[in-house]
Formats: structure tokens, C-alpha cells, sequence
């Protein structure tokens, strides 16, 4: 078997050079020693032994990510962008997935310390009690005094470096943009449970609602239902069978339970847009495949997923971080200019 000796022998360099050259991350090595290295290793066939590295170095060539449901378009949109963004830095991403729930964050943090990845990035919301997310905390700092970096991505809740998902922002702009095109008054549909990401979603909702007169809570009630396509349809499903002819959209927490709050709007025998308009949130989830095109918010959340592995991997910094990103709100069909007249 090759070593790191026999790379380090026929490039013309000590073994800690050879290291450091192996290491893309790695900014004390000369470009003349890295490249002669670099070919020494493909000449040879070296492939680095990640488990020996992380006993040299303290961790491995590894990116964890740790997001509260694995199966969620929005997680996928960020990890995609977290992946392209390691591949350029040599380096591996991990996932796990949490169910939205602080006390399995802890365990599985607790796991992946004993993996040594070089960075851990939280995304997502989090939801639980303030003792479990005290647990959440004192694990991270435990990580970080170990030497590795914490970075999260999503809200601005916990003091580590932050690429801020901008949904307080894309929230009130999408309110903004449906009092310009005529609507009046709208029924949020919610996710179960309390969570930061929603806390933020709602807050940008109630400053877009203030700033228009768009009326919210004053006309209609929150509905608490899973954070999934089911979850929309049993809410617009419900809330169209109480006829409540003064709501002219429906505005869901994310795009999957937006399409399902369309499903439930033809199932009523109407149409969605010409009779009730519908608005999403995060645009992933084949927005602008549907008939009509969903209306939605894009959150940048590639941008956000590349930012977090830049922080993770750049120099660290004396003070905590803060990424900004963009919203922009995506009009499309499902939420066509509002006149007057409709039929409900």
C-alpha cells in the first residue's frame, strides 16, 4: 500500500509537507510544493486515509450537515448548494436529519463529534423546549472548544457564524406583492408546532400586512397542520368548507403544502387562481411545473448552502458572522391580478 512516506519521497518534501499539500484547505505550503505533490500522489494512486488524518489533524475532510427533515425540497436546495461548494474545497459533505426536534439535534451531535468532521452546519428550524435547546448550545460550544467550526444555517438564534435564510424578509414581501395586485385579505396556512423559521415567516407576514392593510388574523384563523402536501390540502379543504368568501388567497408556510392547498381548491370545484388565489414559500418544489404556476418566494437557498461551507472553511473570525441574502418573490398564475367581481 502507498503512504503518505512514499508521496512525500518521490515529490522531494518532508511527510508534514506532503500533508499540508494533501489538505486543499491547507494555506501553509507553497504552490510549487503543492503541485509536485499533488502529481507524486496520481502517479503513485495515494488516496489519503481519512480516519489516520483526523488522528493527525484533529478532523476529517468532512462537512456535516445536520437538517430537521431530510426529505424537505427546501433542505435539498441548501445542501445542493452546500455540496458544489465543498467539492471545490476537496472536501465531503455528510447528512442526517433530525425530525425538527432539539433533543435529537443533541444526539446526533454527539455522534458526529466523535466522527471529527472539520465543520458542522445546523439548518432548519428548530423547535423544542429551552432546555433542550440550552443542550443544543452547550454541545456546540463543547465542538467548537475541540477545534472544530459550528456554522448555521436559517436563523439568526444561535452565536456562530449564520448564512440568514431571509424569510421574515420574503415573507412581507410576498404580502406586499399581493396587495399590488388587488388582494385584500388572505388565510395563512401553518405548519404544527412553534419553530424559529416559522416565528420569522409569521413576523414578515404581520409587517407586510401592516405596511398594505391586507388583512390577516382579523378575518380568518390559523391553521396548525403537518408541514407537507397532505397537511395543506386538510387546511384549505377546511377552510373552504366554512365558505369564507371574504378570503382571496391562501398563503402557505412552504410550496408543497401550497400545492396541496391547490389539490383541496379543485376538489371544491374551483379554480385555483381564477377563483382563489395561492401562494407558497421557498419556490423548490416545481413551482412553475404545475397549471396554474405557483406563485412563491425564492429564499437563495443555494447561495446560502455554498456561504455556509465558505464560513466554515475560511479563517476564523474574533467576531460572529452574519450572512445576508436576497428574497424575491416569483408571481405566476395562481395568484393572477384581482378584480373585481370574482367568482367564489
Amino acid at each position: 500500500m502507498v503512504t503518505l512516506r512514499d508521496v512525500a519521497k518521490e515529490a522531494g518534501v518532508g511527510v508534514a509537507t506532503a500533508s499540508r499539500a494533501l489538505d486543499p484547505t491547507s494555506e501553509h505550503v507553497t504552490s510549487s510544493a503543492r503541485a509536485r505533490v499533488l502529481a507524486a500522489a496520481a502517479s503513485l494512486g495515494y488516496r489519503p486515509n481519512s480516519s489516520a488524518r483526523a488522528t493527525t489533524t484533529g478532523a476529517t475532510p468532512m462537512v456535516a450537515i445536520v437538517v430537521s427533515d431530510i426529505r424537505d425540497p427546501y433542505n435539498t436546495e441548501l445542501i445542493h448548494g452546500a455540496i458544489s461548494a465543498a467539492r471545490e474545497r476537496g472536501l465531503m459533505v455528510t447528512i442526517t436529519g433530525t425530525d425538527h426536534a432539539d433533543d435529537d439535534e443533541v444526539r446526533v451531535l454527539r455522534t458526529l463529534r466523535s466522527q471529527r468532521p472539520r465543520a458542522l452546519v445546523v439548518a432548519g428550524a428548530r423547535g423544542g423546549s429551552n432546555s433542550s435547546h440550552a443542550a443544543l448550545l452547550r454541545e456546540l460550544e463543547r465542538y467548537e472548544h475541540d477545534g472544530g467550526r459550528v456554522v448555521v444555517a436559517g436563523e439568526d438564534e444561535l452565536p456562530f457564524d449564520t448564512a440568514l435564510v431571509p424569510r421574515r424578509e420574503g415573507a412581507r414581501q410576498l404580502i406586499v406583492a399581493l396587495a399590488e395586485l388587488g388582494y385584500r385579505s388572505v388565510s395563512l396556512i401553518r405548519p404544527d408546532g412553534d419553530s424559529s423559521g416559522i416565528r420569522s415567516w409569521e413576523t414578515g407576514i404581520a409587517e407586510g400586512a401592516r405596511q398594505t392593510g391586507v388583512l390577516v388574523d382579523h378575518v380568518t384563523h390559523l391553521r396548525d397542520v403537518p408541514m407537507s402536501r397532505d397537511g395543506g390540502y386538510a387546511a384549505a379543504s377546511d377552510l373552504l368548507r366554512e365558505g369564507r368568501r371574504e378570503v382571496e388567497a391562501l398563503v402557505a408556510a412552504t410550496d408543497s403544502m401550497a400545492l396541496g392547498a391547490m389539490a383541496a381548491v379543485r376538489s371544491a370545484g374551483l379554480t385555483p387562481g381564477a377563483d382563489i388565489g395561492v401562494a407558497g414559500f421557498d419556490d423548490v418544489v416545481d413551482a412553475d411545473d404545475v397549471t396554474p404556476g405557483l406563485t412563491s418566494v425564492d429564499l437563495s437557498l443555494e447561495s446560502v448552502g455554498a456561504s455556509v461551507v465558505e464560513l466554515a472553511t475560511s479563517a476564523a473570525s474574533e467576531r460572529r458572522r452574519v450572512r445576508q441574502f436576497a428574497a424575491r418573490v416569483v408571481v405566476r398564475g395562481s395568484t393572477p391580478p384581482r378584480v373585481s367581481g370574482i367568482r367564489r
